[in-house]
C-alpha cells in the first residue's frame, strides 16, 4: 500500500515523519464530501423550479447514504450498489446542475431587485418632473384669465375660463392617467417581490403545538403587508381571532385539553385560510391573527363566517364526554395613514365587541380618519 508523508509530530520523534495511508485519506475524502452535501440540503433555499421545499435535502440525504453505503437514491434511479462501486458521474451532474440553478436564480432575483430600485427612483423623478409641468400649465391658464379679467370684455373672458377649464382639466387627466401607467408597471415589477416573500415566510418559525407562525413572523409579514398595501394599493384584510371560554377549558378539564382544543384550532384554520398569500399566526396564549393579502373585507366576510361556523363543529374528547368550543373574530381592512398599531387595535375592539355579546361570531371594524382638521 502507497504511503504519504504528512508532516511532523509535535511531541516524541518530531523528527519522524507521519505515514498516511491511502485508505485514510479516502475515508477522510468521503466524509468530507458527505458532510459537505449533507450541509449542502439542510441549508438549501427554495428555487422557482422545487415544487416539493423538501425534495432537495431529502435527495442530498439520499446521495450521502450512497456515498456511504451504496445505498439506492430512488428519485434519481441510481440502484443499490452491490458490488461496492458508486455513480461519480452521477454525483458531479446533479450538484452540478443545481449549482448552476441556483446562481441563474439569485442573479435573476438581484436583476429583478436593482430594476425595482431603478423603477422606484426613475418614477419618483417622473413624478417630481410631471408635477412641475402640472404647475407651469396650470399657472399659464390662471395667467390668461388674469390677464383677460383686465381687459374687462365679458366674451373674452368667457372664452379664456373656458379654455382654462379645458386645459386643466386635461393637465390633471393626463397625470392621473400616468400615475396609473406607472403604478401598473409597478405592479408587475413587484409579483416577483410578492413571491419571494412568500418563500421567505416559509422560512419563519413557526408554533410547534398548532402549526401556525408565531408572534415574530407575524409582526414582520403584518408589517410587509402594510407597506405593500400602500405601494400597490391592493387591499389587505387582518383578522384577530380568541378563543371563547378558553381559560374554564383549562381549569376544568386540564392543560392537555387545553393543548388538544388549540392544536384543533390550528388545524381548522389552516383548512379555512388556504392560499399561499395567507399567514395565520399564533399571537399569543389562545389568540390568533390572520393577514388576508389581496382580499377586501367584504370578500373577507363569507370566508370568515364558514371559519367561525367550522371551529362550532370541533369535538374535543374529554373524561366527561366530548366539549365543543368557539370564537370571537374581530377584522378590519389596512389604509393608506394605519400604523400596525392601529390596524391591531381596530381589530381588537372588533373581537372584544364579540366577546361582550357571549362570543361565537365576528364583527368588522373600518378606518375612522382621525388626523385632526388644521
Amino acid at each position: 500500500m502507497r504511503k504519504l508523508f504528512t508532516g511532523h509530530e509535535d511531541e516524541a520523534g518530531a523528527d519522524e515523519p507521519v505515514v498516511t495511508s491511502d485508505v485514510d485519506i479516502t475515508n477522510g475524502a468521503l466524509d468530507t464530501l458527505s458532510s459537505v452535501i449533507q450541509t449542502m440540503g439542510e441549508q438549501a433555499f427554495l428555487l422557482d423550479t422545487d415544487r416539493d421545499p423538501n425534495l432537495f435535502p431529502r435527495e442530498c440525504a439520499d446521495f450521502v447514504r450512497h456515498i456511504e453505503n451504496g445505498e439506492a437514491v430512488p428519485t434519481r434511479d441510481i440502484p443499490r450498489s452491490l458490488d461496492g462501486s458508486r455513480e461519480w458521474p452521477q454525483i458531479r451532474s446533479f450538484f452540478s446542475e443545481r449549482r448552476r440553478a441556483e446562481r441563474s436564480f439569485v442573479s435573476e432575483r438581484i436583476g429583478n431587485y436593482r430594476d425595482v430600485v431603478e423603477d422606484l427612483i426613475a418614477g419618483l423623478r417622473q413624478i417630481g418632473e410631471r408635477d412641475q409641468d402640472t404647475q407651469r400649465r396650470v399657472s399659464l391658464s390662471l395667467s390668461a384669465v388674469e390677464n383677460a379679467v383686465g381687459t374687462g370684455d365679458l366674451m373674452k373672458i368667457r372664452e379664456v375660463l373656458k379654455e382654462a377649464v379645458h386645459q386643466v382639466t386635461e393637465t390633471f387627466e393626463q397625470q392621473q392617467q400616468a400615475y396609473e401607467q406607472q403604478l401598473s408597471d409597478l405592479h408587475k415589477r413587484m409579483d416577483c417581490l410578492r413571491e419571494d416573500l412568500v418563500a421567505a415566510r416559509e422560512e419563519m418559525k413557526r408554533d410547534s403545538l398548532t402549526d401556525a407562525f408565531n408572534r415574530g413572523a407575524f409582526d414582520s409579514a403584518i408589517e410587509q403587508s402594510l407597506n405593500m398595501h400602500f405601494v400597490l394599493q391592493q387591499p389587505v384584510t387582518l383578522l384577530m381571532i380568541d378563543l371563547d371560554k378558553f381559560k374554564e377549558v383549562n381549569d376544568r378539564h386540564g392543560h392537555s385539553c387545553g393543548d388538544q382544543v388549540l392544536k384543533a384550532m390550528g388545524e381548522c384554520l389552516a383548512r379555512a385560510f388556504i392560499r399561499k398569500s395567507d399567514l395565520v399566526a399564533r399571537y399569543g396564549g389562545d389568540e390568533f391573527a390572520v393577514i388576508l393579502n389581496e382580499t377586501s373585507a367584504a370578500n373577507a366576510e363569507k370566508v370568515i363566517e364558514r371559519f367561525v361556523a367550522s371551529v362550532g363543529k370541533i369535538a374535543i374528547p374529554t373524561s366527561d364526554g366530548e366539549i365543543s368550543i368557539s370564537c370571537s373574530v374581530g377584522y378590519t381592512e389596512l389604509h393608506d395613514r394605519d400604523t400596525v398599531e392601529q390596524a391591531i387595535n381596530r381589530a381588537d375592539r372588533g373581537l372584544y365587541s364579540v366577546k361582550s355579546r357571549g362570543g361565537n361570531g365576528s364583527e368588522y371594524v373600518p378606518f375612522i380618519d382621525e388626523t385632526p382638521l388644521n
